[in-house]
């Protein structure tokens, strides 16, 4: 349990959950916290943490314990590569790990099996090294399911480490899952849907979910089907969920998604947004994947402009695809009355594609490529009448 003497150890302190947990954290009255954080060999912990916490915008006031300390380390090494002393130190007094780190990467493999599976194992032995048996706290993936598709997922019936996966990611993670919860240490899982940035003022962590929003521009049609939904929530309502299972004196179960379940939109909703958003002459056509035919691939995949867009689309399409929810009734039981707030998609997506058209990345056209986008609109609107 969470409480005003509680020590907590966080890894993953600069990523986006892990630099919002720290962030929360620190305003709530606790005894230390400590932050993993991964540096180079003559970088400051302390100086990439602070980083962190400030493109958050204001830093949260109101704790009365010692403010977050930065701990230089990485999950990957020995001893989570910490220094002597502070292994010592941390072994010593802490109460709750939090292990957020991850490689969350959907084309680096051999990343993910090191610092999921790897950083996994290093945390569980680091754990039974520890004084007081602490809480370990994994930060896992709603989609350890793997490749099930139009269906609403349970808690008991998602974790499948042996099934398909699309991605070395999802599969790394439900290894990883697993092993954490069959170690015999005490174990919390928690299994976010897809986490995005909203209420966080940095275009960077915007694009890490939505960076191909602005590709969309380029095509007219994608493969996905209109009907399909994805299960999203913004990384506020993770955080404050995770904070207020661990203040609950008892939990019932080991494992909760922390998902936004039915609340999820279509994306054919999402798609006239787009189209809003980018002032799109042709409304984007979603084209259910069993009717995308070579044919149509031709049609409206014809430039090289067009095929380099589509290929960095393909690492998202199953996902867009699977149309699977995450049931979240075993938290919301859990949480009763305070269960947090939990913001449509639609309240705060145009905030994110906001802050990604002002970054440094934004897809900005010359007056060629906008001769040549209306051109191609003349050409799909006199082909589909």
């Amino acid at each position: 349990m969470l409480t005003d003497s509680s020590n907590v150890f966080v890894t993953g302190a600069t990523g986006l959950i892990g630099g919002e947990l720290v962030r929360t954290l620190a305003a709530q009255p606790l005894g230390k916290i400590w932050a993993l954080v991964r540096v180079a060999h003559d970088g400051s912990p302390a100086a990439r943490l602070d980083h962190r916490l400030r493109r958050s915008g204001a830093l949260l006031t109101g704790g009365t314990g010692a403010p977050p300390r930065a701990l230089a380390g990485d999950v990957t090494a020995p001893q989570l590569g910490l220094s002597a002393a502070d292994y010592e130190e941390v072994r010593r007094d802490v109460d709750i790990i939090i292990h957020s780190a991850a490689e969350t990467s959907f084309i680096r493999a051999a990343d993910c099996r090191r610092t999921n599976i790897a950083g996994a194992e290093n945390l569980v032995a680091f754990s039974r090294a520890c004084r007081r048996q602490p809480l370990l706290v994994c930060l896992s993936t709603a989609y350890v399911s793997g490749t099930m598709a139009n269906t609403c997922i349970s808690e008991e019936d998602a974790c499948r480490p042996g099934s398909e996966h699309h991605n070395e990611y999802t599969r790394s993670k439900a290894v990883a899952e697993e092993l954490v919860r069959s170690s015999g240490v005490p174990v919390l899982v928690v299994r976010p849907s897809i986490v995005l940035s909203a209420g966080v003022p940095d275009a960077a962590f915007a694009r890490a979910i939505l960076g191909f929003a602005p590709l969309l521009r380029e095509l007219d049609a994608v493969p996905v089907s209109p009907h399909a939904r994805a299960d999203t929530v913004p990384v506020q309502f993770v955080v404050d969920s995770l904070v207020r299972l661990l203040q609950l004196p008892r939990l019932r179960f080991d494992c909760y998604h922390i998902s936004g379940g039915e609340a999820a939109v279509e994306h054919a909703h999402l798609a006239r947004i787009f189209d809003r958003f980018y002032e799109r002459e042709v409304p984007l056509r979603l084209i259910p994947p069993a009717q995308w035919t070579r044919e149509t691939h031709r049609t409206y995949v014809a430039t090289p402009e067009q095929r380099r867009v589509f290929a960095a689309l393909r690492n998202y399409l199953p996902f867009l695809n699977m149309n699977v929810l995450f049931e979240n009734s075993r938290l919301r039981a859990e949480l009763g009355d305070r269960f947090p707030a939990l913001p449509p998609f639609t309240a705060y997506l145009e905030e994110l594609l906001r802050l990604i058209s002002r970054g440094r990345h934004a897809l900005r056209l010359g007056p060629s490529a906008r001769a040549a986008r209306a051109a191609r609109h003349a050409r799909v609107r006199a082909a589909t009448g």
